[in-house]
């Protein structure tokens, strides 16, 4: 299974639910609005059979769904940041403020450093985490 199959489900489900709240709020215009679900729709019916797998595997058994999701966002946090490192790396550089510089640098770095340290304690631990994980999840 791939990562977008695994993460599909997810992903637009939590996208949904911020779709909903962005509805609420009084100082978005409406247009805003409307192409907030506009991109929403599209990505609902371009990846809808892989969320539509996804559905299908949470009825099943959501408690293994679980674990392959949280396999998976560790996967895919590592696929982000592969992306966005070179991306910030050009913001920074280009922007006009020392704010930006301020704030991104050490939060982007913090964060990779923190990404970095849980995977190694996930590859060296991975044993001992995975059966845990079964515990919290298989067994309830």
């Amino acid at each position: 299974m791939t990562l977008l199959e695994t993460l599909a489900f997810p992903v637009l489900f939590i996208w949904f639910v911020g779709l909903l709240l962005t509805f609420f709020r009084r100082d978005l215009e409406p247009h805003w609005k409307f192409f907030f679900f506009l991109v929403f729709c599209f990505y609902l019916v371009q990846f809808f059979p892989e969320f539509w797998l996804g559905v299908t595997r949470w009825k099943e058994n959501p408690k293994a769904e679980v674990l392959q999701w949280i396999s998976a966002m560790g996967n895919s946090i590592y696929v982000f940041l592969f992306f966005l490192w070179p991306l910030v790396l050009i913001r920074i550089y280009y922007s006009a403020s020392n704010n930006l510089s301020k704030t991104l640098i050490p939060s982007l770095a913090y964060g990779t450093v923190l990404y970095w340290a849980l995977f190694f304690l996930w590859t060296l631990y991975s044993k001992e985490f995975n059966e845990w994980l079964h515990q919290i999840f298989a067994n309830k």
